[in-house]
């Protein structure tokens, strides 16, 4: 990635701030249908991006990445504190809105994909060729594939994590949050040496083939 000329960056940049982003506003907006009137989940039920953005994991970590040549780039968001007091059914409505987020980026992916195919686009030159359309479609649709399939890994922070918790049970849930420092810090080497890689590149080739045979 490090050699990515500089439009081909920016547009890598843009597909991953647009599925960091569209992730937490599904989370906030599924929070809010279930009942969540705090005042955070209120501010954050936007697909505006702004309100989203964390310096350190939506801006310079990611920039960071992407000079470094690390395949995908990774952050996050703002966190957002669902407030679950509001909830009906506890379990059920904690699962709904954090399966949101992944699959939203799902969604979005799916979307890249169908729109670029009924643009008459060839998925053989869709990033290789010089029209920014194809190419920006096909950068937010890996990245919301990524981040979609982070975020279901059982890591501290991810909707992955937050759903084995809710879960299993309470004594095993308290087991694992005093080891979540632990579990954060094998995750965090397991991205840096590019062990979790495949995982993320068998996924964008599922999709790729998918795309493929609707194109």
């Amino acid at each position: 990635m490090a050699n990515l000329r500089p439009e081909d960056a920016l547009l890598t940049y843009c597909g991953f701030l647009v599925a960091i982003t569209m992730r937490e506003a599904a989370h906030a907006i599924a929070a809010r249908s279930l009942g969540d009137r705090s005042l955070e989940t209120e501010s954050r039920a936007t697909i505006n991006p702004i309100p989203h953005i964390d310096l350190l994991g939506t801006v310079i970590l990611p920039l960071v990445f992407l000079l470094t040549g690390v395949p995908f780039l990774l952050g996050w968001a703002k966190p957002l504190n669902i407030d679950t007091r509001y909830f009906k059914k506890m379990r059920r409505d904690i699962n709904i809105a954090e399966l949101a987020g992944p699959v939203s980026n799902f969604l979005i992916a799916i979307l890249c994909g169908v729109s670029a195919v009924a643009m008459g686009y060839k998925l053989q030159v869709m990033w290789a060729g010089e029209d920014p359309i194809p190419r920006l479609l096909l950068a937010i649709a890996q990245s919301n594939i990524v981040i979609g399939v982070l975020n279901l890994l059982p890591f501290p922070n991810s909707s992955g994590w937050r759903l084995l918790l809710n879960n299993i049970r309470y004594d095993l849930g308290q087991s694992l949050t005093q080891h979540a420092n632990i579990v954060s810090l094998v995750m965090l080497v397991l991205l840096l040496t590019n062990v979790l890689s495949p995982l993320f590149m068998g996924a964008i080739g599922l999709y790729l083939y998918v795309l493929q045979l609707i194109a």
